[in-house]
């Protein structure tokens, strides 16, 4: 060999060194001193998770020892690590297999781990499923902090993004990718209690900072889901008791939520073009202090299919949801004490019931559905538009909610006994039935007294009637419901209703079931009510039909229309009520109108001028012929009804 040749040599070793190999086969080089970085041609196989990896002031003993699948020692003994391209790195440089059945949950942790450690804000997932095993659970099931158990933890900034044309699957699956609905582990309930308790694990868990070191310092300050499809593989069996039957497994299972937080802080939630589906608990969970998240921020997300909740941001964290949808569940939403939340284009579907609104609680004060504000703050306000509102048996909506909304087979109500403090609620409703019959497409429930207890709260603290709510509300049915005879029932009020609430209704109901408060209301809020022009001739079928009149006394006003009978041939005197029964603070409204309409010919009712107070006519009236009618409207002033119409054949 000549001398020129043994430069050329060594040259030689050192490109050779420096060639690109599969992840393992780097581990055997022995790159020379002023070689910083080397590639790889894929982690397991070429094509399939290449990368780049330096040797820099990170790479250290304990790098090496806690991410062996992104950190290597080379034969010389230096050390590299993989090098996050523009701040991502993918899930198959850590060496998962992406074809759905191989376990890749160990791949998918130690690539979340790595990128916390190397402060990669992505995490890419290049191909369409992956298999993700629970893994074992040591842990007592109310030990809210243990990681074991838990298919994936993340603990700092991260964002998870789908890169495969399709969007990307997780299949979630119980220990040693067997199916979870069927089967799961059973460990002890607490430290103090060895009852053995189901545990499935969930998907996502986020270990956020315990204590709060306070908003924008969040070690989770941001974390982001895109273009993900996280499927849980179980199913909405209708058992809705929790916790989980350990024999059979079904039930509301509390430790199989699809992304998990509790009693920690994060900062920022952001999930695009996601799905979650298929949890035995809520598949979006976020519980603890009030601000412990402190944004959500959702678009193009479906949660669906579980034996809990769907969605449960119990929480004051401010929510703007865009076209997503929440339901196949016990509860679509399962929410309180919001400040903000805004949905535009959303939909809430078959599930049992739900409720939406409150407004900020400060915390727990009293109790959480009690609503507080600051008085020196905006309102708190959750923003409905162009939602809706499907199959659901009750729909609940308390404080503070405005905007525009669609229901089909949907009963909603406001209920002020579960509001506690029901106000400044604004909502249009669009009612369609279509196959359900008989359901009332509105309620409007009052307080029983106004002194029933605030449950938590102080000697004299009550619940308070509905205040400032008002209510727009249409009824339509489906040519498919028009077919088969099938027809709402009326909205109405309960109990005391403050007289600055309003109902607006308009369309058709079955017979007697206009908006109306029972045959003695304690309140009526200002109620309106259009189904076209009345006439003596089209007297309107279903107008809420008062008990029969037996002999001269008082008519209470009931409803906007109201017919009477006379259950004999007597001519009886009338006068109207000038307050319902719960005072004048509970009604009735300065301009309410209402109109009576004698429904027989049996009999006369007279309203004979000047005979009272309660009424003014401007001459004595006799409703004597079937559909004479008379109609009044309220002047608060001199709290009297005043006569607007009358007619009458006779």
């Amino acid at each position: 060999m000549s001398a020129l040749a043994i430069p050329a040599l060594g040259l030689a070793s050192r490109a050779a060194q420096a060639l690109p190999a599969l992840y393992g086969d780097l581990a055997r080089r022995s790159p020379a001193a002023d070689v910083a970085r080397l590639d790889s041609t894929g982690h397991d196989e070429p094509g399939k998770g290449a990368a780049s990896y330096i040797s820099d002031g990170l790479c250290d003993e304990p790098l090496l020892a806690a991410h062996p699948r992104f950190v290597f020692r080379t034969a010389n003994n230096r050390i590299f690590r993989l090098m996050p391209e523009a701040g991502s790195l993918s899930v198959e440089q850590g060496g998962a297999a992406g074809d759905g059945a191989v376990n890749d949950q160990p791949a998918l942790q130690a690539a979340i781990d790595y990128a916390h450690a190397a402060g990669a804000r992505e995490l890419r997932f290049e191909n369409e499923i992956y298999r993700v095993d629970c893994p074992p659970r040591y842990s007592p099931v109310e030990d809210k902090r243990a990681e074991d158990g838990r298919p994936l933890v993340i603990r700092k900034s991260l964002s998870l993004k789908g890169c495969a044309p399709n969007r990307t699957t997780l299949d979630f699956r119980a220990m040693d990718g067997v199916d979870p609905e069927t089967d799961w582990q059973l460990v002890a309930k607490s430290a103090s209690d060895p009852t053995l308790s189901v545990w499935r694990g969930g998907a996502i868990y986020l270990q956020g900072d315990v204590p709060d070191p306070g908003e924008g310092q969040r070690s989770i300050a941001r974390l982001e889901l895109d273009r993900l499809v996280l499927k849980g593989n179980r199913q909405n069996t209708g058992a809705w008791t929790y916790p989980a039957d350990p024999i059979s497994g079904d039930g509301w299972d509390i430790s199989d939520r699809g992304l998990w937080v509790q009693d920690c802080y994060v900062g920022e939630i952001h999930m695009r073009d996601t799905d979650m589906t298929g949890f035995k608990g809520e598949v979006v969970y976020l519980a603890g202090s009030a601000n412990a998240v402190e944004k959500v921020v959702l678009s193009n997300c479906r949660f669906a299919t579980s034996n809990g909740s769907a969605f449960n941001p119990g929480i004051d964290c401010e929510v703007l949801a865009t076209d997503c949808s929440f339901g196949d569940c016990f509860q679509a939403q399962e929410d309180v004490a919001k400040t903000r939340a805004v949905y535009r284009n959303c939909t809430w579907h078959d599930c049992d019931h739900m409720a939406l609104g409150c407004g900020s609680a400060n915390g727990v004060y009293y109790a959480q559905a009690y609503p507080t504000r600051d008085a020196d703050a905006p309102p708190p306000v959750t923003v409905l538009d162009n939602c809706e509102f499907r199959s659901i048996r009750s729909l609940r909506f308390q404080s503070w909610v405005r905007g525009t909304i669609r229901t089909i087979d949907t009963t909603v109500s406001l209920n002020g006994s579960d509001a506690m403090a029901l106000r400044d609620t604004d909502l249009a409703i669009e009612a369609w039935l279509d196959r359900k019959n008989g359901i009332h497409a509105l309620s409007l429930n009052g307080v029983a007294s106004l002194t029933e207890a605030v449950p938590g709260a102080p000697a004299g603290i009550y619940k308070l009637p509905p205040a400032n709510v008002r209510l727009k509300l249409s009824h339509h049915r489906t040519e498919q419901a028009r077919a088969n005879g099938f027809e709402w029932w009326g909205s109405y009020w309960t109990g005391y209703v403050h007289r600055s609430c309003a109902m607006h209704v308009e369309g058709d109901c079955a017979g007697n079931r206009l908006p109306n408060g029972g045959a003695n209301p304690v309140s009526m809020p200002l109620v309106t009510y259009e189904r076209g022009r009345y006439t003596s001739r089209g007297w309107a079928r279903g107008w809420y039909k008062l008990p029969a009149i037996t002999g001269s006394g008082e008519i209470a006003p009931a409803a906007p229309f109201m017919t009477v009978q006379m259950a004999s041939g007597i001519i009886a005197d009338m006068t109207l009520r000038r307050t319902p029964t719960g005072g004048a603070d509970y009604g009735f409204s300065d301009g309410q109108r209402i109109r009576i309409l004698k429904h027989d010919a049996t009999g006369s009712i007279r309203f004979v001028k000047g005979a009272s107070s309660s009424f003014a006519v401007n001459e004595t009236r006799v409703l004597d012929n079937a559909y004479d009618w008379i109609e009044f409207s309220y002047n608060r002033d001199w709290q009297r009804w005043e006569e607007e119409g009358f007619f009458s054949d006779a």
